[in-house]
């Protein structure tokens, strides 16, 4: 007999198995642990947002 604690928390492992499993989501797990992916990434989302400024300022402004 499996008590109840131990229903759920095989119900998580499962869930998390069925989430992980995706092969996207752990290639991403994996690149964040490395610090030029992350230096790249970083760096791609600043010209991003440097075109933008320069392109259309007017999207980026706050509006409160």
């Amino acid at each position: 007999m499996i008590s109840e604690s131990r229903k759920a928390v095989g119900t998580i492992l499962v869930e998390r198995t069925e989430v992980c499993g995706n092969s996207r989501v752990l290639e991403l797990r994996r690149k964040i642990h490395d610090e030029d992916y992350i230096n790249n990434a970083v760096q791609r989302i600043a010209q991003v947002i440097s075109r933008k400024l320069v392109e259309r300022p007017e999207e980026l402004k706050f509006q409160g």
